[in-house]
């Protein structure tokens, strides 16, 4: 009975020894990513963040490293790691959006709602992003810091649809009160930092239903009665 149970024990402690080898083995070593994200991701430019990993055991990857690894490019704002075994990661990306420009050395800085600096332009280039004038800001890093003022219609930007932020050709920041100038020429006074969200949809559905007429001017600083004047 003793000699069947040593069997019994090393046949066990083998099976033991292979499930550990191959747990261990190339079979589960990192041979791809595959990204998913709004826009088309070239691999080329995040190949810095991930070339570390390949050839890495999946089945014990750091995920968090990973993570850390991917948010250090500036375009990305967050990420999610999914395993496909036994050798591919799926990465979902959320990439930092451009939503305005400031003017800077005589160049265009591009930056998104967090004040992550995406790009920088000649001043010749036309940009789809409005361009911020008169807001105080500096530089952190690669960022640009502006007030906290600022935050809710950064956030309200980077909201918006691309078709209409590209209709945004300036806001200007003067005494706490928001103008904005449209590509097509209109003037519009946002008011106070107050209700942008609401004061953003009204412009929208103001500018759709009128889009035959000539608007030279629009006011939106009481939003129940926005005043819309023709040329």
């Amino acid at each position: 009975m003793e000699k069947k149970y040593q069997i019994i024990l090393m046949i066990l402690f083998f099976i033991f020894l292979t499930f550990i080898s191959f747990l261990f083995s190339p079979f589960f070593h990192i041979r791809d990513f595959i990204f998913h994200s709004r826009n088309e991701i070239n691999k080329n430019e995040l190949r810095a963040n991930i070339n570390k990993f390949y050839g890495k055991n999946l089945l014990f990857l750091n995920e968090n490293e990973l993570k850390k690894s991917l948010l250090e490019h500036n375009l990305i704002s967050s990420v999610q790691i999914e395993k496909s075994f036994p050798s591919a990661i799926h990465v979902v990306i959320e990439e930092r959006r451009a939503v305005a420009w400031l003017k800077n050395n005589n160049k265009k800085l591009i930056f998104s709602a967090d004040g992550i600096i995406l790009d920088e332009k000649k001043l010749d280039n036309d940009l789809q992003v409005p361009h911020f004038e008169g807001f105080p800001y500096y530089f952190e890093e690669e960022k640009i810091v502006l007030p906290i003022i600022t935050d809710e219609i950064l956030k309200v930007l980077n909201d918006l649809e691309d078709d209409y932020l590209s209709k945004i050709k300036k806001v200007i920041l003067q005494n706490d009160i928001y103008k904005l100038y449209l590509d097509s020429g209109e003037g519009v006074n946002f008011g106070r930092n107050a209700n942008l969200e609401e004061k953003f949809a009204i412009l929208n559905s103001i500018l759709k239903n009128n889009q035959d007429a000539k608007i030279d001017y629009i006011n939106l600083q009481v939003i129940k009665h926005p005043v819309i004047k023709f040329k």
